[in-house]
């Protein structure tokens, strides 16, 4: 009975749905990067050359 449900599903509808979530998802990192402000970039810029993270003052 399970196995007669299960074969009969329609899973058309989930790459569809995983692909609009996918979009979102990155839409919404490339709106939060462009939105940062200048000293957190520049905060973020600088781990690769330090081990500690530091706030730069203004």
């Amino acid at each position: 009975m399970l196995k007669d449900v299960v074969s009969k599903l329609d899973y058309s509808v989930f790459d569809e749905v995983a692909l609009v979530i996918f979009a979102i998802c990155f839409l919404a990192i490339c709106f939060w990067a462009v939105t940062l402000k200048r000293s957190t970039v520049d905060r973020f810029s600088a781990i690769p050359l330090s081990d500690e993270v530091v706030d730069p003052k203004p």
